[in-house]
């Protein structure tokens, strides 16, 4: 029986206030039903959010009824002008269906290989030590700003072989990128192509042993070199896939072991274990919640509700983690949980290409921190936080701490 369509904005998911308590309001949302409708901020259209997690996984893995490239729906008609920056959206890999995004993601996959990933590590646990290094006379930081989002910028800048002044830049950027104001976006977006361009210009002329290098100079299957638009829109996905989601991963895993003496203790004395609870708190608080919009390319129906061609449609990450038909007691933090499929970093083709490289940062990170200042504590009561603007990612916009 196919059931009537659910009234538009019945529940807000959009608003701080929302975002503020983003998991108790999915619960209420999955009391109601499995599937809403809500505007959306970007293209003020309606669009759906689903919330089970078998159905989130067959829209993301369905690339043929769920697609990426809304120019490819029956009867599209080609977008007129758009504001500069847009291109390298749609232009990103992200935005591309099979074959196209699997031309583009095989190029750029190398650099996240497990062997890749490996090579790194030792100069993660050093920039960590670095930072704690200059953090050491303080007793009290902002955890986000002071070393969540410094770790992975400055492993992204020996990456990119770009230099570490443009640090700051590219955190302000990190936080922009992922808002739901277009301008803020879209300022970050052009702010990153021309930052990066004049480096493009220069290892055109001499390839260097870096991470753009290889892009600049990749090939196609076809032997066609990636044009500067594609350029420009992968270092941006390596920039959000490299940078924001740690920075979420970290600051969500602190906030859990914050509120949870006996967690802090079983994993101070058993080091091995941050390793579980990272893939605990990727289930349970994991760094993105929107996944990147799909449309319906024909008439389809999801947990009983029919979808139109043309349909925008999202679904929540993190409610499907804590889908109570697959993780029993979902709300509980279980650092021993026999569970794990979450899909905190996607499913199918489209699935995150920096989580190998996140979990071992946030790993490195986690171990590093805790070794030498095993009683951080927070600053601030938990009431007082703040998450940031964005319904695609879930993060702390700053997290107070002190101790040692």
């Amino acid at each position: 029986m196919t059931l009537p369509t659910p009234e538009l904005d019945r529940f807000d998911i959009i608003s701080p206030e929302a975002r503020a308590d983003i998991h108790g309001l999915y619960r209420t949302m999955r009391a109601a039903g499995p599937v809403h409708r809500f505007t959306d901020p970007f293209s003020g259209r309606p669009a759906w959010i689903v919330l089970r997690l078998p159905s989130c996984v067959e829209i993301l893995r369905d690339t043929t009824t769920f697609i990426r490239d809304k120019s490819a729906l029956p009867g599209a008609k080609p977008p007129g002008p758009q504001p500069r920056g847009v291109e390298l959206l749609v232009n990103s890999m992200v935005h591309r269906d099979p074959p196209e995004h699997t031309r583009l993601r095989r190029l750029v996959n190398r650099a996240f290989s497990t062997r890749i990933v490996e090579s790194l590590r030792e100069r993660v646990g050093t920039i960590v030590q670095e930072l704690l290094d200059e953090l050491e006379p303080r007793d009290e930081f902002d955890f986000v700003q002071d070393f969540a989002a410094p770790v992975p910028i400055r492993l992204l800048c020996e990456m990119l072989g770009v230099p570490k002044s443009v640090e700051p830049e590219l955190d302000g950027w990190g936080v922009d990128v992922i808002s739901d104001s277009m301008p803020r976006m879209l300022g970050a977006i052009n702010g990153l192509r021309d930052l990066i361009n004049p480096y493009i210009d220069a290892l055109e002329k001499k390839p260097a042993e870096t991470l753009l290098s290889h892009l600049v100079h990749a090939r196609t299957d076809n032997g066609e070199r990636l044009s500067r638009v594609e350029l420009h829109s992968m270092t941006l996905l390596l920039f959000l896939a490299g940078h924001e989601t740690t920075v979420n991963l970290l600051s969500n895993s602190l906030l859990a072991i914050t509120q949870d003496d006996a967690l802090r203790a079983e994993l101070l004395a058993e080091p091995k274990l941050f390793a579980d609870h990272l893939e605990e708190t990727l289930r349970y608080d994991g760094p993105a919640d929107l996944a990147s919009v799909r449309y319906v390319s024909r008439p389809v129906e999801v947990d009983g509700y029919s979808f139109e061609v043309g349909d925008p449609v999202f679904v929540s990450l993190l409610a499907a983690n804590r889908d109570p038909d697959v993780f029993p007691d979902p709300e509980r933090f279980d650092l021993r949980r026999t569970n794990r499929d979450h899909i905190a970093f996607g499913a199918g083709v489209h699935s995150c290409l920096g989580s190998r490289l996140a979990r071992m940062e946030a790993l490195e990170a986690l171990k590093g921190l805790f070794a030498r200042r095993p009683g951080l504590t927070l600053a601030v009561p938990t009431s007082e936080l703040r998450w940031k603007p964005s319904r695609m990612m879930h993060g702390l916009a700053a997290l107070p701490v002190r101790g040692r």
